[in-house]
C-alpha cells in the first residue's frame, strides 16, 4: 500500500506513525502539513525500516516533517523518488529529525543521483535541516547520504548535523550531490552557539557545496567552541565557504 499523506483519512491528528519494521511507502498529491514519525517501541534492533518517499511534500508548523524517535534501535533507510520536501516552520525542530543513534541512510534506487531529491529545511530553525532537533537529543550522528541529491538548510542548527549548541558527527556522503547551508551553524557539522563541533565527516565521489555565515562550511558551528576534526574528502568536488568561520574547520567568533 502507498499512503497519500495528504489524505487525512490515513493520518491520525496530523501524524502518520510507523510502528513496525518493513516497507512503508508514501506519496503526496499536494503539499501537506501531515508528518511522519517513526516510533521504535516495538521494533527490534536488528530489523530494517524502509521508508519510500515518492514526491512527498511536507511543510509543517508542528514538529519535524519526519522524525526518527530516540527509541528507534533499527536502521532506517529513506528511499527517494522524484523531489521530496521535508520542511518545518516549528523552529525548535529539524526538517528531518534524527533523535536516535542507529544508522540513517538516505538514498535513491536509481543509478542517476538526480532521480531522487530531498529538500530538508528548518526555517529560522534551532534544529538542523537534517539531524538534531533543539527539542530532542540535539546532537546527531550516523548519517549516510548515498547516490542521491540533498539540499539541507537551517538558521541556528547545521544544514546537516547538530542542532543549536550541539555536535554533528559520523556523516558520510557518497556518490551524491549535496548543498548544505546555515547562518550560525556549520553547513555540515555542528550547530551554532556552545560546543557545536563537527567530526568524522567523510565525502567520497560527490559534489558538495557547504556554506555558512558564522559557522564553518564543514566542521564547527559559530559563536562558541565549535571545532572541526577528522574531515576526509576523496575523489570529490567540494566548495566549503564561510563569511566569518573556516571553509573547513572551526566556526567564527
Amino acid at each position: 500500500e502507498i499512503v497519500d499523506l495528504a489524505d487525512n483519512d490515513k493520518v491520525t491528528k496530523g501524524v502518520y506513525t510507523i510502528k513496525s519494521a518493513g516497507n512503508q511507502k508514501f506519496t503526496c498529491r499536494q503539499e501537506t502539513g501531515n508528518r511522519i514519525v517513526v516510533d521504535g517501541s516495538n521494533i527490534l534492533a536488528g530489523a530494517n525500516i524502509n521508508i519510500y518517499l515518492n514526491n512527498v511534500n511536507i511543510n509543517t508548523f508542528a514538529g519535524p516533517a519526519l522524525q526518527i524517535m530516540g527509541n528507534v534501535k533499527a536502521a532506517v533507510t529513506i528511499h527517494l523518488t522524484g523531489t521530496n520536501s521535508l520542511i518545518t516552520k516549528d523552529n525548535w525542530y529539524a526538517g528531518l529529525q534524527k533523535d536516535n543513534e542507529a544508522r540513517l541512510i538516505i538514498k535513491t534506487n536509481n543509478s542517476d543521483a538526480t532521480a531522487g531529491i530531498l529538500n530538508a529545511r528548518s526555517i529560522d530553525g534551532d534544529g538542523a535541516g537534517i539531524g538534531g532537533g533543539y527539542y530532542g537529543t540535539g546532537s546527531c550522528s550516523n548519517i549516510i547520504i548515498d547516490s542521491c541529491s540533498v539540499i539541507a538548510s537551517s538558521k541556528h542548527g547545521a544544514g546537516i548535523g547538530g542542532s543549536k549548541g550541539h555536535a554533528g558527527s559520523d556523516i558520510t556522503i557518497n556518490n551524491s550531490s549535496v548543498t548544505a547551508s546555515s547562518t550560525d551553524g556549520a553547513g555540515i557539522g555542528g550547530g551554532g552557539y556552545g560546543t557545536g563541533s563537527g567530526s568524522n565527516i567523510t565525502i567520497k565521489s560527490s559534489s558538495v557545496t557547504a556554506s555558512s555565515t558564522d559557522g564553518a562550511g564543514i566542521g564547527g558551528g559559530g559563536y562558541g567552541t565549535g571545532s572541526g576534526s577528522n574531515i576526509t574528502i576523496k575523489s570529490s568536488s567540494v566548495t566549503a565557504s564561510s563569511t566569518d568561520g573556516a571553509g573547513i574547520g572551526g566556526g567564527g567568533y
